[in-house]
Formats: C-alpha cells, structure tokens, sequence
C-alpha cells in the first residue's frame, strides 16, 4: 500500500473535520488561495525546508485532533463561531 499524498491526506481531514477552506487557511496560517492549490491541484506546500515541514507537522497534528475528536468534526455554527472554534483548538494545541 502507497504512501498518501499531502493532497489526500488533506482532503480526509477536510471530510472528517467538517472543515471549509478557510478553517484550513486558519489552521495552517497560510493565505487561502494558498490552501486551496494543496486541496484541490495537489500542490504541495513550498517555502523554505522550515515552512514545509511546518505545514506537515500541522497536517499531522489536524488528523489526531480528527481521529480523537478534539474539537473536530466542526459543528454547524455561525461563521464567527466556526473561526473563533478553529482558532482556539489551534491556540490550544500550539501553547
């Protein structure tokens, strides 16, 4: 069995997480057009070799939260309400 992409890992997340592209572009703190190429082009994150291993530790980290349930699937809220959710599990998680 193949390794999955970072393009296919990310979508799971997006379907188990309930999450919308902004909620990514929050969650990675990158710009949204951004995380739309890694979403739907299969771009991978580029930057520097610090930038990209950022965006995999945080891809890493979004599935745990996924798979145990901390915070996510993200419940049907208020646009505010889905931002200030998104925010305070990442600032929670990053100290």
């Amino acid at each position: 069995m193949s390794k999955k992409t970072f393009q296919q890992r990310l979508k799971a997340c997006v379907r188990g997480g309930n999450l919308t592209g902004a909620d990514l572009a929050r969650w990675f703190d990158r710009p949204y057009s951004t995380v739309r190429t890694w979403v739907e082009s299969g771009i991978k994150p580029g930057g520097g070799p610090i930038d990209k291993e950022h965006a995999e530790s945080m891809l890493a980290l979004l599935e745990t939260l996924i798979k145990q349930r901390r915070g996510f699937p993200v419940p049907s809220m208020s646009p505010k309400a889905r931002k200030d959710h998104v925010m305070q599990i990442r600032e929670a998680v990053m100290g």
